[in-house]
């Protein structure tokens, strides 16, 4: 039988995880020193991200055994109810120490995003910025209120034009959150998107009523592990 999951035994969790990301945070910052390696499709992977993915399982597996655990580094079963997580969303930005990451965590008993058993959060370990599905925490200083956000790598690609209206900023659970927050006018993807990286940051920006839009087509259900493009947030 599924166990009640109350939003206060939920913080209390990710208080305690908090304290273990910001140790190992502060143990690299002093070192400088990034154990990094390479997927097969030739993004990063840091020892951070693996270190993340297994205290969140840990941690929430050991109160709630009758969730399954989807994780990028730990894709044991994509099944409701299920724990969604990122462990370092903006991987290639937080292995240069930028503060354009997050951590994108969430349970769910659904896909559907007005399912109010569900729970979203998002944290960037470098400026403190979280936003969960129930409040905003602390405020980012990133602050774009009349411009849109995309991708580092897509801006780079040539995907987008310059333009004033656009500004190029790591991690798209970063930038969802920022939208959530109010702290950004729209988020746009034009390369896949894999669940963990937009889950957390649509259900939030959801609740606040933002729009995800896929080629036009408004999405209020994510129930598939890939996604294709173009998706924008608005």
């Amino acid at each position: 039988m599924n166990k009640e999951i109350l939003p206060k035994d939920i913080a209390d969790s990710l208080e305690k995880l908090k304290i273990l990301v910001q140790e190992k945070l502060n143990l690299i910052k002093s070192s400088k020193d990034i154990n990094i390696t390479y997927k097969l499709d030739k993004t990063i992977v840091t020892d951070v991200d693996v270190y993340i993915s297994k205290i969140f399982k840990e941690e929430f597996l050991g109160k709630y055994p009758f969730l399954n655990f989807y994780s990028e580094e730990d894709q044991e079963s994509f099944k409701y109810p299920m724990i969604i997580i990122d462990p370092i969303d903006g991987t290639k930005e937080f292995s240069q120490l930028k503060d354009e990451c997050s951590i994108s965590f969430g349970i769910y008993y659904s896909p559907n995003l007005d399912d109010i058993r569900n729970f979203s959060w998002i944290y960037n370990p470098f400026n403190n910025f979280e936003i969960s599905s129930i409040k905003i925490v602390k405020e980012s200083s990133h602050q774009y209120l009349d411009k849109g956000l995309v991708s580092n790598t897509e801006f780079e690609m040539g995907l987008f034009k310059k333009d004033v209206n656009i500004v190029p900023i790591g991690s798209i659970a970063y930038k969802l959150g920022l939208l959530a927050a109010g702290h950004c006018l729209f988020v746009e993807t034009r390369r896949a998107k894999n669940i963990w990286d937009i889950m957390a940051g649509s259900h939030i920006s959801y609740l606040r009523g933002k729009k995800l839009l896929q080629n036009g087509i408004e999405l209020t259900k994510l129930d598939k592990m890939f996604f294709e493009p173009a998706m924008r947030w608005e």
